[in-house]
């Protein structure tokens, strides 16, 4: 019922929006050719909105989530603060529009404010991993997430490169060795903007190799750019190896409850084992402490208030299309 509310009230919104700018358009040629904009607009969004893996859509819904992001945002006010700069004029809204974007800037790229937000949505990992048994119940499977934990291998470099969400690799093997489960499914696809014969997984699967797990115990799942198409990979995988539709699942703390829920919607029991944390460390029960450097904006922070935002996007996206559990 939520869902279907939270649509209409969506829908609504949009629809107020698109009919205010239509209204705008008017009747002569010039605004003719803005109708015909606005129309091939909305085309793209349903697309964006339906179909967002699909070249055309994913290419929308990027620059759609861009306009929403903090440095995305700051840059769009600017450009249009700029526009009503003619001749020396400052004209109205433009001062505020600057210092909005300044505003927006600065308070994102506070190391304080980034840290709190990230703990805002940390905080349901901190407390699985604080008040449950996560760490020790056993499943069929381990689903390792692992879009976006290694780097495109380049010409003339053997090794593959991590990134810092590499955590769920060294986590997902740790799991292994303790006995919780007889496999790793390791879900993560083509890598977005790069060749689509070049697979995460294949290299995650050698990076786990390495760290002693053996080749029969992976299990490459290669078609998954999103977390909703690793749940239904994830489901076929089971179903097919008639393994029990109970898994552990990990991925990092900032993505835990959105692929938590997308999974038990799918039927899919989940054992949440969180990892990179940006806060805290609750596995070794470690806080995070503040110094005079963490009250100047610096990039880093910009990252992690980004990060946390496109969380909040997709949390909302995945709502939207009912992809997510009533409850867990």
């Amino acid at each position: 019922m939520l869902i279907i509310l939270t649509r209409i009230i969506f829908c609504i919104l949009l629809i107020w929006v698109l009919k205010s700018l239509w209204d705008n358009a008017g009747g002569d040629k010039r605004n003719l050719i803005y109708s015909l904009i606005l129309v091939f607009s909305v085309i793209l969004l349903i697309l964006a909105f339906y179909a967002p893996d699909s070249p055309v859509g994913a290419a929308v819904f990027r620059f759609l989530a861009f306009a929403f992001k903090p440095l995305g945002c700051s840059i769009i006010l600017l450009l249009y603060a700029t526009t009503l700069i003619s001749g020396g004029d400052i004209k109205s809204p433009a001062p505020t529009l600057i210092i909005t974007a300044l505003i927006v800037l600065i308070i994102s790229s506070s190391p304080v404010f980034a840290v709190w937000a990230a703990q805002q949505v940390e905080e349901d990992a901190i407390e699985v991993v604080s008040t449950s048994s996560c760490c020790n119940e056993k499943a069929d499977a381990i689903v390792l997430l692992g879009q976006g934990t290694t780097q495109p291998i380049v010409p003339d470099r053997i090794q593959i490169q991590l990134t810092k969400t590499a955590e769920r690799i060294t986590y997902a093997a740790e799991l292994y060795k303790k006995g919780l489960s007889p496999y790793i499914i390791v879900s993560a696809g083509p890598r977005i903007g790069e060749d689509v014969n070049t697979v995460e997984a294949e290299d995650i699967k050698r990076v786990l190799v390495l760290l002693n797990v053996p080749k029969t115990a992976i299990i490459i799942e290669p078609n998954s750019s999103t977390v909703h198409e690793s749940a239904i990979q994830t489901s076929k995988i089971l179903n097919k190896r008639g393994l029990e539709p109970k898994v552990i699942l990990v991925t990092s703390a900032i993505q835990i409850r959105r692929a938590s829920s997308t999974f038990t919607d799918l039927g899919i029991k989940v054992i949440p084992a969180p990892t990179d944390f940006n806060t805290v460390n609750p596995y070794e029960d470690s806080s995070y402490r503040f110094v005079l450097a963490d009250f100047l904006p610096n990039t880093e922070a910009l990252i992690l208030t980004t990060e946390v935002w496109e969380e909040y996007l997709a949390l909302f996206y995945y709502f939207l299309r009912g992809w997510l559990a009533p409850s867990l």
